[in-house]
């Protein structure tokens, strides 16, 4: 190779080597659509890097579900840690379901066929991280951990070495992996219908709302004057006010004023 030659190969180098870097970087960008707000983060993954499971699945999206729906998924959705003192609690806090329902709606009415929706909730606990998306007319909830605690442990022997278990509702049920050895129950995997039979049961937490200025308390000889204006009585609020004209201008005394505004009252 020539001294002339040298530079031109190495800058022809230079120029496929940003070309070869530009197209991954793009590549990357595509696969993984983020957006982050507050507490919650939702990427759109390729349907090929969710490998939990054998299973062949069809995506059906996007997928056609409201945000009162998704409030009464999340709300229903419950689990219990495989320990001695382990009992029955909910994933997500109903002040934070009023906050990332209508995102988490969006994002599954815009999801595309080949992908699936990755979600990251931050809480004081940890995080709680997992996937949604729809097959065969199911919505599936996968969850990877819960509060910062992940599903699987390989420390523990007992139960496959899970931590945690989710515990289905009405309308909710385990994934199934069909293997040689028989079916195996994936316990941290929820399929549901898109409509809950029942109502989940717990109340939300309505926003805080601003403290309202007190309201002046009206003195108690003016009241009986309101009352007829309220009730729209236009006749009585005209006798009233020509007879409270007659006492400013002082062509009645007090007592008379008493008496005749008692009788209009009556």
């Amino acid at each position: 190779m020539t001294r002339k030659t040298k530079p031109y190969y190495l800058s022809n180098l230079g120029i496929i080597f940003f070309l070869i870097c530009t197209i991954l970087l793009t590549n990357c960008s595509l696969h993984q659509q983020r957006l982050k707000k507050d507490k919650l983060t939702l990427i759109y993954l390729p349907k090929s890097e969710f490998t939990l499971t054998s299973n062949k699945l069809r995506m059906q999206h996007p997928i056609k579900i409201s945000n009162e729906q998704v409030v009464n998924h999340l709300l229903s959705m419950s689990y219990e840690e495989l320990s001695l003192l382990g009992k029955k609690k909910y994933i997500f806090p109903s002040n934070d379901v009023l906050e990332i329902a209508p995102l988490i709606t969006k994002a599954l009415n815009r999801i595309k066929a080949n992908k699936v929706l990755y979600y990251e909730v931050e809480s004081p606990k940890g995080k709680t991280a997992g996937t949604i998306f729809q097959n065969q007319d199911k919505i599936n909830w996968v969850f990877e951990t819960i509060k910062g605690i992940s599903f699987s442990n390989r420390n523990r022997r007992r139960n496959r070495g899970s931590t945690w278990v989710l515990l289905p509702n009405n309308g909710q049920k385990y994934s199934q992996e069909h293997s040689i050895l028989g079916n195996n129950q994936q316990q941290n995997w929820i399929v549901s219908k898109l409509d809950l039979a029942k109502k989940s049961r717990r109340v939300l937490k309505p926003r805080l709302q601003k403290k309202l200025p007190k309201q002046r308390s009206i003195p108690s000889h003016d009241r009986e004057e309101l009352k007829p204006i309220n009730s729209n009585q236009v006749e009585l609020k005209k006798r009233l006010q020509f007879l409270k004209d007659l006492h400013n201008k002082q062509l009645i005394n007090d007592n008379e004023y008493a008496q005749k505004k008692k009788k209009l009252l009556k």
